[in-house]
């Protein structure tokens, strides 16, 4: 019987053990793993105009922190909270709103801007500033307004916004430095002429044109 109940509490030892690693798991999903900068950008429109820049939300525990920086403008620093459960964030400042959901499993941060300037949408990408690169820019053609993409490696993220109202996300690939965006609507095409510039063509039937970006935005 010391034997039997010997090896019986060896046996609840090591269930106990795989448990508690199971749980100190933070793989993806786990709420650890959503902590980290998101870098990317948010474009919107007041229905006359189009404008965007540069975004970057740091989440911690349930704190969640950014800085806003509309192209040719001072930054504006946002303040807000991050639901691990939900995977929510809702951050605030300046006169802007951001509510959004992270992506645990492709480590994105999109959703909804709202501001007295104007609404649209915004996109990042978790890495560090070294890993995305934030492009700036604009579509002419049938219409015109802002085109504004984030990169990490070969995965592309952004919004559009145009000047006469109407905004959406943007999201994408590169292969070697050939772009291929598709949107609602719509699909893009492109080329990564250089290390901070690449530019092309849209059509969202019977609707079509140019786009362009830079970075830094």
């Amino acid at each position: 019987m010391i034997r039997v109940r010997s090896r019986f509490a060896a046996c609840i030892v090591a269930l106990a053990a795989v448990s508690c690693s199971s749980k100190d798991s933070t793989g993806p999903g786990g709420g650890a793993s959503d902590d980290g900068d998101y870098r990317g950008i948010f474009s919107a429109t007041d229905g006359i105009t189009a404008f965007g820049g540069a975004l970057v939300i740091t989440i911690q525990s349930a704190t969640a922190s950014g800085t806003l920086t509309p192209s040719g403008q001072s930054a504006v620093s946002l303040s807000g909270t991050f639901s691990t459960s939900t995977k929510a964030v809702n951050l605030s400042g300046g006169g802007h709103t951001l509510a959004g959901t992270v992506n645990s499993t492709s480590g994105e941060l999109s959703g909804a801007h709202h501001g007295t300037g104007g609404d649209g949408t915004f996109a990042t990408q978790k890495g560090t500033s070294s890993e995305v690169q934030q492009f700036c820019g604009t579509f002419t053609g049938d219409d015109t307004g802002t085109w504004n993409l984030s990169k990490r490696a070969n995965s592309l993220v952004g919004a559009y916004a145009a000047d006469g109202g109407g905004d959406g996300s943007l999201s994408g690939t590169l292969s070697g430095s050939s772009i291929s965006i598709t949107f609602s609507g719509g699909t893009a095409s492109g080329t990564l002429t250089s290390a901070t510039a690449m530019n092309g063509t849209w059509t969202a039937a019977p609707a079509s044109g140019t786009w362009t970006g830079h970075s830094p935005c």
